[in-house]
């Protein structure tokens, strides 16, 4: 996965990167993290000790912005949730290079769109490709720890491509 400019994050992989203490490997493989408001106010739901909130309080690189295209957003909402349509709608405003995002059908429309779509476990694999990290499947059993949902293919899928079976 190439280092890209701008990259427009949901909730769920900022909020699971967080609970693994790798959320940082967003700043070190995307040039830009944004995020709309949306998505700042479901971590901060979370509560002060949910994943991600002091990050996103905090941290300076990850950027929160508000989107322009209310009407766009209000369409997206017939399919998916008001985080994942505020990410595809910044996305387009912004013209990200990438979207990042877990949710499956989120995926699909953002792919619809054009747009360059990884979710959580496709960032460690990047991190892993870099050299950032060593190792994925510690990271996953981490995940699996926190309810992170996968099937045995994707996960075999995932250990395949960082070359870990």
């Amino acid at each position: 996965m190439p280092l890209t400019k701008i990259a427009v994050v949901n909730t769920s992989p900022i909020i699971y990167l967080s609970s693994i203490n790798q959320l940082n490997l967003l700043k070190k493989l995307f040039q830009n993290i944004f995020i709309p408001d949306a998505v700042r106010h479901e971590v901060i739901l979370g509560g002060k000790e949910g994943f991600g909130v002091g990050e996103i309080k905090s941290e300076k690189w990850i950027k929160i912005k508000t989107i322009k295209n209310k009407s766009a957003k209000r369409y997206l909402l017939t399919d998916i949730d008001v985080g994942e349509a505020e990410v595809i709608v910044l996305a387009e405003e912004l013209k990200a290079d990438t979207v990042i995002m877990d949710d499956r059908l989120g995926r699909k429309i953002a792919k619809l769109r054009g747009f360059n779509v990884v979710g959580t476990l496709r960032i460690l694999v990047a991190a892993k490709e870099r050299g950032l990290i060593t190792e994925v499947k510690p990271l996953i059993q981490k995940l699996k720890e926190v309810s992170f949902w996968l099937s045995d293919d994707v996960y075999k899928a995932i250990l395949k491509q960082s070359m870990e079976i």
